[in-house]
């Protein structure tokens, strides 16, 4: 596809900077439009997302960030399989499960606490911002113990195995990766009882984030680097050396690596030339194919640790 965006040109300029926060804040209230007119939460939800990948997709042709990242590598079947049971069929099972777990200490909560606890009568952006806190909050250490806890590794490793970044791999992951994250990240937002169209509105930043952090789109953010973990700062994340890839654990946000000293951006911090290089894991004969992937985590050896 030949880009009708020419680089280095002043549209090619604008839209490195303004596409990021235009879909970040378009996609949430869209959703809120939607569901606030009676729209299906779960519908609304998988139909934006869908639109906003085909956006991203789009965008990945007109300014990629590397050229060969936009040719398959043998990928796409693998990619397309695990989004479909990991984002489609697993929550059809997992979210009635998870509820139920919790649903429990949301009563117990709300009794100690003498009423409702999550803030209902906030304004609905300030309800999104706490929720981005909160479940940030979980889900970094939920995917800091996945990178040092050799059980939790063996199943988050599927997630690393990917060879470039694209919009789609972002939903490369092993069904009991995505298990954990979903129970940490979503822990306590569902026991603090957070609204349906607020956690819609979350899942639609989630999916804008979880794209920008693996699209091959030549971005920039500038100080939004200071909040929002994605582009080169979820690059880094995927490196094949420790130093590199042990590093950048947040889920939307960069706060929380801010503040426990996991935040790694040498093109802030060292030089603005420097970029990720080589992406994956250090076996080459991990499985490329969805089936091998799924039985990968049970075969011992078959991830080695990452090294310096």
């Amino acid at each position: 596809m030949k880009s009708i965006i020419k680089e280095n040109s002043a549209l090619y300029h604008f839209v490195q900077w303004a596409f990021f926060p235009i879909v970040l804040i378009g996609t949430p209230y869209l959703i809120y439009l939607l569901v606030g007119n009676g729209s299906s939460v779960a519908l609304t939800t998988y139909i934006v997302a869908v639109g906003v990948g085909l956006l991203f997709w789009l965008m990945e042709w007109l300014m990629p960030f590397k050229k060969h990242w936009n040719h398959s590598h043998g990928d796409i079947a693998t990619d397309l399989t695990s989004g479909i049971v990991a984002y489609i069929i697993l929550p059809i099972f997992l979210k009635p499960l998870f509820i139920a777990l919790l649903a429990g200490g949301t009563v117990w909560l709300s009794v100690q606490w003498g009423g409702a606890i999550w803030p209902n009568d906030w304004p609905v952006i300030a309800q999104l911002i706490l929720l981005l806190v909160i479940g940030d909050a979980g889900r970094y250490w939920g995917h800091r113990l996945a990178h040092t806890v050799p059980i939790l590794w063996n199943f988050h490793a599927v997630h690393h195995s990917t060879k470039r970044l694209y919009w789609w791999n972002a939903t490369r992951q092993h069904p009991v990766d995505k298990a954990w994250f979903t129970f940490t990240e979503m822990l306590f937002p569902v026991l603090l009882g957070a609204d349906g169209i607020v956690l819609s509105m979350y899942f639609g930043v989630t999916v804008v984030c979880g794209f920008s952090q693996h699209c091959n789109i030549n971005l920039k953010l500038g100080p939004l680097y200071w909040f929002f973990n994605v582009v080169d700062l979820h690059r880094w994340h995927h490196s094949k050396k420790i130093g590199e890839s042990n590093n950048n654990y947040g889920n939307n946000l960069i706060i929380f690596d801010r503040l426990f000293g996991t935040y790694f951006h040498p093109e802030r911090q060292v030089d603005p030339n420097l970029h990720i290089e080589e992406i994956g894991l250090l076996n080459p004969d991990y499985p490329e194919n969805y089936l091998g992937q799924l039985k990968a985590p049970f075969q011992k050896g078959m991830d080695k640790p990452q090294e310096d």
